[in-house]
């Protein structure tokens, strides 16, 4: 949105919208002589505490601002949202919020008639919630760092230390994330790759084959979430397909006027 008011105090607010938490954040700027302003909503599970996200949004504000009127926003706010979480993932788990939820599930064990489960999980909730953060923090560590392999390893820890304890969606969640993770290396050496092989063709004049290597790199980004470079991928390869477009029906009317 833009217009010419005066610039107010940016603003903060956490709410409360039926059993979800919100983390509101509104902001303005000025570009090119012109106000504009955002409003970002970011809505949370009932256990998870807003004020733990405002650092987050002031950084999602900041990485976001320049870009509100780019085609892929969609996309890059996607991208930044899993960006920020990951690296802040350790500080916003709740180790006494899990403890909590653990021993409430073997309350309800006891209830049941099932001592034996009930007792397991007590003992659980006294180290795995802390065990858990510990890990997050090291992938966390490994991430920043680019080890992939070793954020990976962690993420999976995570995984499993979840599956004692019964929380089975967020083991799912921390088990793909290990995957996608560990898979970035691979993925960064084959965009690489590929993008060479476009220029090695593109020096041949074999416009075709470029095309291919282009779009192979585009959908390697994608899968990288890498949305500015499958975008720039896919211009180049798109570039390509024009200009053999323009040329052979350049070639198709000299040949008719050649037969006129």
């Amino acid at each position: 949105m833009a217009h010419t008011a005066q610039e107010p105090v940016e603003i903060q607010l956490a709410l409360q919208f039926g059993s979800a938490n919100i983390a509101s954040r509104f902001a303005q700027f000025k570009e090119k002589g012109v106000m504009r302003r955002i409003l970002f909503i970011l809505l949370l599970n009932p256990e998870e505490n807003p004020k733990n996200f405002f650092d987050m949004l002031v950084d999602f504000e900041k990485d976001l601002k320049l870009e509100i009127d780019a085609t892929y926003l969609a996309e890059r706010v996607k991208n930044t949202f899993i960006k920020k979480t990951s690296s802040q993932i350790s500080a916003i788990f709740n180790t006494e919020e899990l403890s909590s939820k653990i021993i409430k599930r073997s309350k309800q064990l006891l209830d049941s008639g099932e001592i034996q489960k009930a007792q397991s999980l007590i003992s659980k909730a006294k180290n795995i919630p802390s065990k858990i953060a510990e890990t997050l923090q090291l992938a966390e560590n490994a991430l920043n760092e680019k080890d992939f392999t070793t954020a990976g390893t962690h993420y999976e820890a995570v995984s499993k230390l979840l599956f004692e304890v019964d929380e089975t969606a967020l083991m799912q969640q921390y088990h793909e994330k290990a995957e996608k993770v560990k898979k970035i290396p691979v993925l960064q050496k084959e965009r690489k790759e590929f993008a060479e092989n476009a220029q090695k063709a593109l020096k041949k004049v074999d416009f075709s084959t470029a095309i291919e290597w282009y779009n192979a790199a585009a959908k390697n980004s994608e899968e990288l979430g890498d949305k500015i470079k499958a975008t720039e991928y896919s211009k180049k390869a798109a570039a390509l397909e024009n200009f053999l477009e323009a040329d052979r029906e350049a070639k198709l009317n000299g040949t008719s006027k050649n037969k006129n």
